[in-house]
């Protein structure tokens, strides 16, 4: 009789599985120089081996961490339930996730972008379903790589032997990728789409319409207030002055504190006003995407969104009909992102804190030692101080910041004197009185701005432009350091537009937002000039004049901050959260006896914020085939992006620019030139990074690009002495060096002393003078040097 011997199969140990992760590590690591030797033989990289493959490493680590933890706690289990079981479950996992690597890796390398949410929408639209045909290729390598790893490391055993210090480990592991920079270039490609695709599944708020556009639409030009104007035959001049923090509170005839701002508050009679005026959002930058391009917010802001969608806003629309545009903020432009919104919208003349000279005075600095920038009267008088007429209309937009915490104004005991008087001659109520002693500082701060806003118009008015010009007054929101009656009030805003073109002032009843402004600047334009513009547009306003208080169709969204939308407007009903409310002729709030077709509003409120989140999200606001833009190739777009993950991976724009100045200075160029181009993008204010491009284009000969390039850089950092000897420099090779006596007239004035400029000029000053005729021509008033500075 035979006897059966059982040889039991051995129950795998935790030796097994770290042999398994181990493995699973060497194969990433196969496939990180898979792709950085194809994207090195495709030309986009500069070398293999560089700092992005070390980065691409150290995320691998990071996934492999992360994978051991999902997976370590099932293999003990299925172990000790059968004998391999748990071995094989990891093994066939390990496969599946380096088949799907390598697959990515594989579109990433053809396509030069990172699949993520939505990826087979993205597949499709590129045609890129060809490389699932390498899946069976793909898949063999993986389990090919896998066992070869796995011989390879029989003799490599972990210094951690048991499950608790072992867990510890690689979770730490897993920490401490999150804290590193990621870019397509140097991260997991499974780890990057297993996130997004999770993020888009648990979002279950999502748009679902068939609309790839949903709020793209027809441009039906509005005409509602050509009656009211009496154009002449040049376009007007624009001026917009967006006053930060005045609210409805303020300006208005029934407004409770008008008496502190009492100049606006006599433009109220001789303009066209808007008693019933909302601003779409409870900030300040929030405010001027959808005052100049009728925008929804998304889930940040939409100067807050990580790229910038296409968008036809009003700088486009003047752009495209020969405007002269530029935009002035006392304090920082890179703040929430604004330099890159007015860089994108290619704003002609960008003026932030660091284009005002010695000869302006600087706001206090708060109990923090920070100071918010220049006042409001000084904001002014620097556009005054560059004001040049062009022979084409102009649109100049200001945004004023003394009517914001912490309040800080020139001459405070003047204006709190002033505040004192007001509070004791004026009829008023005991709350107000209360609230006026409580906030003095407010209160003087609006009258300062009250005053800055006469000085200027006085100003203007003495100017020829002032007879052909619209001036468009309004807030970015109500003051929050103020109680509010209800959720209404902290939007309620004036809007003033005040001109020497109205035919007569008029009180418009309409209900209005800032979202409404560009399509009847836009109307009024096309009105009579027949402008160019798109023929579909996705703007979320239609007009600031209709028939009665409510238009029925019209829908404001109401950004309470960021992006958090909060409340909604549709036809006379607001919506809060799931709240229904009344407005009243007042902009009041009341709680209705009966809401008819409720559900359906707060339907509507749930599909539009979907939305919101979709075209912002996925750049779904306007096709680019409808825009005005040059065409671009995308691909050797996308490339060059790999190109400039691959050498810069951090937030650090100065060692950013350091590089770009190393690559300039090696020769290289052009890839200097290309990484110049993204810092301008992402921080459109980094002054080192403009002067050195227009030096590059000098060597390479573009004088007229390069000159053009340092006069505007001049112009908005008037006190860096670095761009004006980058701009001597064109001028003496351009061999236009009368210029530079222009030049050296603007140093004087902002007092910048320094050797090198001096020893510039005089070389220019001494190749004129071999010149004698081109000198006499152009010498505008002889300077000369002295030692301790100019004369």
């Amino acid at each position: 009789m035979r006897t059966e011997i059982h040889i039991p199969v051995k129950r795998r140990d935790l030796r097994d599985f770290i042999r398994l992760i181990l493995a699973f590590f060497l194969c990433l690591i196969a496939t990180a120089l898979y792709q950085n030797i194809t994207l090195f033989s495709a030309g986009v990289l500069d070398s293999v081996l560089n700092k992005s493959l070390l980065l691409l490493l150290v995320h691998h680590l990071g996934f492999v961490s992360l994978t051991a933890l999902f997976l370590v706690f099932p293999y003990k289990f299925l172990e000790q339930l059968k004998a391999n079981a748990g071995f094989k479950m990891v093994s066939l996992c390990l496969v599946v996730l380096l088949g799907a690597e390598g697959l990515l890796i594989k579109y990433y390398v053809d396509n030069y972008e990172i699949l993520g949410a939505g990826f087979i929408e993205r597949v499709e639209a590129l045609g890129g379903w060809s490389f699932l045909y390498y899946t069976p290729v793909f898949f063999f390598f993986a389990v090919v790589l896998l066992y070869l790893s796995y011989r390879i490391t029989a003799n490599v055993y972990p210094l951690v032997n048991r499950m608790y210090p072992f867990t510890l480990i690689i979770f730490s592991l897993f920490l401490a990728t999150l804290i590193t920079r990621k870019n397509p270039v140097n991260e997991n490609k499974t780890q990057h789409l297993i996130y997004h695709q999770f993020e888009e599944l648990t979002d279950f708020n999502k748009y679902d319409g068939q609309e790839e556009y949903p709020l793209l639409k027809t441009y039906e030009p509005v005409s509602g207030l050509a009656s009211h104007f009496a154009l002449k035959e040049e376009s007007p001049n624009l001026v917009f002055i967006v006053m930060d923090g005045v609210g409805s509170d303020f300006v208005g005839e029934k407004a409770p504190f008008k008496e502190f701002m009492p100049f606006v508050n006599s433009l109220v009679n001789t303009s066209l006003y808007w008693p019933h005026s909302l601003s779409n959002t409870g900030e300040a930058v929030a405010s001027i995407p959808s005052i100049f391009g009728s925008l929804p917010s998304g889930e940040e802001g939409f100067t807050n969104l990580e790229s910038l969608p296409q968008s036809y806003t009003m700088f486009d629309l003047l752009n495209d009909n020969g405007y002269q545009t530029s935009f002035y903020f006392g304090g920082n432009i890179s703040l929430e992102n604004l330099g890159k919104f007015l860089h994108e919208e290619e704003v002609g003349l960008i003026s932030g804190r660091k284009a005002f000279g010695p000869g302006y005075k600087a706001q206090e600095q708060d109990a923090a030692g920070i100071s918010l920038g220049y006042p409001d009267g000084e904001l002014f008088r620097k556009w005054f101080d560059d004001f040049t007429s062009y022979d084409r209309p102009r649109l100049d937009v200001f945004l004023t910041q003394s009517t914001r915490s912490p309040f800080l104004i020139p001459s405070p005991d003047d204006y709190r004197k002033k505040v004192d008087e007001i509070s004791e001659n004026v009829q008023m109520t005991d709350r107000n009185k209360r609230l006026i002693r409580k906030n003095k500082e407010i209160f003087a701060s609006l009258l300062y701005t009250d005053q800055a806003v006469r000085t200027f118009m006085e100003g203007y008015r003495r100017k020829a432009e002032f007879y052909n010009t619209v001036f468009v007054i309004t807030g970015t929101h109500n003051l929050s350091e103020l109680p509010q009656k209800d959720y209404l009030g902290r939007y309620r805003v004036p809007l003033i537009l005040y001109s020497p073109l109205l035919k007569s002032p008029a009180r418009i009843n309409s209900l209005v937002a800032h979202t409404d402004i560009l399509p009847e600047v836009a109307g009024l334009l096309n009105a009579k000039y027949r402008s160019t513009l798109p023929e579909k547009v996705s703007w979320l306003g239609n007009g600031l004049v209709h028939k009665g208080f409510f238009r029925q169709d019209k829908v404001i969204p109401l950004y309470r901050h960021r992006g958090n939308l909060q409340e909604y407007i549709r036809g006379g009903i607001c919506l809060s959260g799931n709240s229904l409310y009344g407005i009243g002729a007042d902009l009041s709030l009341y709680e209705p006896r009966e809401v008819q077709k409720k559900d359906e509003l707060i339907a509507s409120f749930k599909e539009f914020r979907a939305i919101n989140r979709y075209v912002t999200r996925n750049d779904k606001l306007i096709p680019g085939n409808l825009l005005a833009t040059d065409t671009v190739n995308t691909e050797k777009e996308r490339s060059e992006m790999v190109w400039i993950n691959s050498v810069f991976n951090s937030d650090d724009y100065d060692n950013a620019f350091k590089t770009a100045r190393d690559l300039a200075i090696s020769g290289d160029r052009d890839r200097a030139l290309l990484l110049c181009e993204h810092i301008l993008k992402e921080v459109p204010g980094h002054a080192d990074t403009e002067i050195l491009k227009g030096r590059i284009y000098a060597w390479n000969k573009q004088y007229d690009q390069a000159a053009k390039l340092l006069e505007k850089t001049v112009k908005k950092y008037p006190v860096y002495a670095d761009a004006y000897s980058a701009l001597l420099d064109v001028y003496f090779w351009s061999d236009t060096n009368y210029k530079a006596l222009d030049l050296k007239a603007v140093i004087i004035k902002n007092r910048i002393y320094n050797k090198e400029l001096k020893s510039k000029i005089q070389r220019a000053e001494e190749k004129m003078k071999k010149d004698k005729t081109l000198f006499n021509d152009h010498n505008l008033g002889y300077l000369k040097f002295e030692d301790d500075g100019y004369e």
